[in-house]
């Protein structure tokens, strides 16, 4: 993984911005893809393991179907999503609002200092050959030669910047699991991370993040053993039964 650093405004300005007049994201379309759904921004929550599992690698049988308390919240979210229609937000509205705002300010300025070229907005993007799974990529551009997604976060505060650039990304890092969501997702083996200072647009730190092809597909798994536990709901009446049933389906169906 390459050394992030703070980068300076001493770039010439080349290439383009392809950003449509009206936003791919935080819109009415761009909800209702996201509707029921395993959306990239809050797979960490689905990825959350029990005691027993939280230190082996990903990878094991055992840890994939180890669902902890806070991904078992979230296959109820998505269900609750899924089976009723109604959609929920988590996230502060002052932080999307604040990141709808200044993230086209954003690209213009990594533009003009000679970060990116040619950048392309992506709105909800979905997995390849998995209706369930999205993710919402900011967009794709050209990096040291190479195209790349890349994600961008405009903090309003230092608590903010510091879950996100205090280390380097990692499997426990706050947005490792949306990094990977949005890699596969677009088929990139790559995703530049910008993180702004808080409340400006001027200065910004950086990480470029590479794609984990294991913890993608243990992701994977993760969602479709979700769909089945939500598909168990038909037929059962308790729905935390219905995920002990799918996971015990999958350990059987896996367990060579």
């Amino acid at each position: 993984m390459e050394e992030f650093n703070e980068i300076s405004g001493s770039f010439k300005m080349q290439g383009s911005l392809i950003v449509k007049d009206d936003s791919l994201q935080r819109t009415d379309e761009w909800m209702a893809l996201r509707l029921g759904a395993w959306n990239g921004s809050v797979n960490k929550d689905l990825m959350g393991c029990g005691r027993s599992t939280s230190k082996q690698p990903w990878g094991s049988l055992e840890k994939v179907v180890d669902f902890g308390a806070a991904a078992e919240k979230q296959v109820y979210m998505v269900g609750m999503e899924r089976t009723t229609g109604e959609s929920s937000m988590e996230a502060s509205a002052k932080q999307m609002e604040h990141g709808k705002e200044n993230e086209p300010i954003l690209i213009e300025q990594l533009i003009k200092d000679g970060v990116i070229t040619d950048f392309k907005e992506l709105g909800s993007e979905q997995f390849p050959g998995y209706e369930w799974g999205r993710a919402s990529v900011d967009g794709v551009a050209n990096y040291k030669g190479r195209e790349i997604a890349m994600e961008l976060k405009c903090c309003v505060s230092w608590a903010g910047h510091y879950v996100r650039m205090y280390d380097k990304v990692h499997e426990k890092h706050n947005d490792f699991w949306q990094h990977q969501s949005e890699m596969l997702a677009t088929g990139h083996k790559e995703l530049l991370y910008v993180v702004t200072l808080p409340m400006q647009t001027k200065k910004y730190d950086i990480q470029l993040v590479k794609a984990s092809p294991i913890h993608q597909e243990e992701l994977l798994k993760r969602c479709k053993i979700g769909d089945r536990a939500i598909e168990l709901w038909k037929t059962m009446d308790s729905k935390k039964e219905a995920l002990q049933v799918a996971c015990a389906t999958f350990k059987e169906e896996n367990n060579n």
